[in-house]
C-alpha cells in the first residue's frame, strides 16, 4: 500500500494533505518533467508571471464580464483522470504516479482524488483540465472573440457583446457540469459590467482591491511597517493597468 502523506487537516472548510517525503520527491520530478514539455495555455495564469493580477488585467479593455467557480477543484479530479492525463503526456509510470498523488477522497465525489497540499496538485490539476471538454468549450469561446482567464479553479470571461458572451458562459458552465467540474452555485456570476474575482472589483478599466479587504487588511492586530508597505504594493499593482 502506498503511503503518501504525513496527515491531513481542516482549515477555513477545506482539506489539507501534508505530502511525506517520498511523495515530496516524486512530485518534485514530476514538475521537472512537465517544464521541459508542456507549454500552458495562454489563458492559463497560474503558471504565468503576474498570477491572478494578470488574470484580471487581461480583461480590462471589455465591458462586461462573466465568472465560473469550480467547486472542490483538486478533489473532482478522479485518479483515472490523473492516471489518462500523464499517458497522454507519455509520463513513465503514469499508473503509479497517479496513486502516488492522489488520496482517499475527504469529500463526496471520486474515491480517490487530488489533494490540497501536494506540490504536484496544481500542475495535475492544469493537465486533466486541459484534456478534458472543458479545454474545447474555451477554445470555442476564444474563437468567437471572448477573452477567457483561468486561475485554476477560477475561470473569468468577458466580451462587449452580451450575446456572444452569455454563449460562452453558458456553454462553459454546462460543459463544467457535464464534465465532473461542478460550478459552485453561490459564486456562479452571469454577464454583467462590474464583477469580484480574487478579492478585486472588476469593470471596465479599472480593477481596484475591494474595500471589504482592505479593512479586513488594516484591521490585523500583526501589522507591520514592512507588511503595510507590501500591502500598498500590492494594491498598486492591481491597479497599475488601470485606464
Amino acid at each position: 500500500m502506498i503511503v503518501n502523506y504525513e496527515f491531513k487537516y481542516r482549515s477555513r472548510g477545506k482539506w489539507f494533505f501534508v505530502p511525506n517525503d517520498k511523495c515530496e520527491r516524486r512530485g518534485r520530478r514530476m514538475l521537472g518533467y512537465f517544464k521541459r514539455r508542456v507549454v500552458f495555455p495562454d489563458y492559463m495564469y497560474h503558471f504565468k508571471k503576474g498570477g491572478h493580477v494578470a488574470a484580471l488585467h487581461a480583461h480590462l479593455n471589455n465591458h462586461l464580464f462573466f465568472k465560473i467557480d469550480i467547486q472542490n477543484f483538486y478533489y473532482s479530479i478522479a485518479r483515472m483522470r490523473v492516471t489518462r492525463a500523464l499517458r497522454q503526456w507519455g509520463y513513465p509510470g503514469a499508473n503509479t504516479f497517479a496513486m502516488w498523488s492522489c488520496v482517499r477522497n475527504p469529500l463526496p465525489g471520486p474515491p480517490h482524488a487530488l489533494p490540497i497540499g501536494f506540490v504536484q496538485s496544481p500542475l495535475l490539476a492544469s493537465l486533466a483540465l486541459m484534456k478534458s471538454e472543458v479545454a474545447d468549450a474555451i477554445e470555442r469561446a476564444l474563437a468567437k472573440g471572448v477573452c477567457i482567464s483561468v486561475y485554476l479553479d477560477d475561470f473569468i470571461g468577458s466580451h462587449n457583446d452580451e450575446a456572444v458572451l452569455t454563449a460562452a458562459y453558458e456553454d462553459i458552465r454546462d460543459t463544467c457540469v457535464a464534465a465532473g467540474f461542478i460550478p459552485n452555485p453561490g459564486k456562479l456570476v452571469s454577464p454583467r459590467a462590474a464583477i469580484t474575482a480574487f478579492n478585486c472589483d472588476l469593470t471596465s478599466g479599472t480593477a481596484e482591491v475591494t474595500p471589504a479587504r482592505v479593512a479586513k487588511y488594516f484591521n490585523r492586530t500583526d501589522r507591520t511597517a514592512l507588511s503595510d508597505s507590501g500591502f500598498d504594493e500590492y494594491r498598486d499593482l492591481v491597479r497599475s493597468q488601470n485606464v
